[in-house]
């Protein structure tokens, strides 16, 4: 496959930039910012800044994206956020299931964007619903039950979307949709699939943009049931004030 999930996710954010002018987007825990390359070369008027409290990540990041001239990275916390409302999208990608300290880091996600701008956060509950080791399951317990234990860079923890949607408006934002992702079928799927262009391709983003179509419908489903079916969550939101 020529796009993977994350990257075509970022692709989503077209539809939200302003039509005309510079654009400036901020992701929080930014890793070795891989899913924004291609959308940062085709886009030159969006400027990227991401923040990434990992020194190896961040040297990564520095190889792959450094040289752009829309793109600058940091290496610190995300919890240090600029919050001078300057940003047109604040976004995270597998990172809220990891942070300590919630409050603080939505609170920075959301304080960081023009009234009107967009803050969105997709993570993952793999972590807490398919610990790969007995190691992971006992960190996702202490996540849970007694987070003041584990440090910063070993946090892990299950979280629920409702206490997300709550923080974010606690901290000024109108969150209008949740959304379900990364069917695991679908995943494995696209791993193994080798598209060659062409309607290939298109079949692969049409397996990926299904899950945005269906997510309304999933609001209904049990929530074990939705979690299993679609174990990465996006809650999409915009500053109010």
């Amino acid at each position: 496959m020529t796009i993977s999930f994350k990257e075509h996710f970022i692709k989503k954010f077209n539809d939200l930039l302003p039509r005309e002018g510079e654009v400036h987007i901020l992701e929080l825990g930014s890793g070795t910012s891989s899913a924004v390359v291609d959308f940062l070369k085709e886009n030159k008027r969006v400027k990227y800044f991401g923040i990434e409290p990992s020194r190896a990540a961040y040297a990564e990041a520095q190889r792959k994206i450094g040289h752009l001239s829309n793109a600058k990275l940091e290496n610190r916390l995300a919890y240090d956020a600029p919050q001078d409302s300057f940003f047109d999208i604040s976004f995270s990608l597998s990172v809220l299931e990891h942070v300590k300290h919630l409050d603080k880091f939505i609170e920075a996600s959301v304080k960081a964007v023009k009234p009107g701008g967009y803050i969105i956060h997709r993570y993952d509950l793999g972590h807490a619903l398919h610990p790969l080791s007995y190691k992971e399951r006992f960190q996702v317990f202490l996540g849970n039950v007694f987070p003041f234990v584990l440090p910063e860079h070993k946090f892990v923890r299950y979280l629920d979307p409702e206490e997300v949607k709550r923080k974010m408006e606690d901290a000024g934002a109108e969150v209008f949709d949740i959304t379900y992702h990364q069917m695991p079928n679908h995943k494995a799927f696209l791993k193994y699939f080798e598209s060659k262009g062409g309607e290939e391709d298109m079949l692969c983003t049409e397996i990926i943009d299904w899950e945005y179509k269906v997510s309304p419908l999933l609001k209904n489903f049990d929530k074990s049931v939705r979690e299993k079916l679609f174990p990465a969550i996006c809650v999409w939101g915009k500053r109010i004030n």
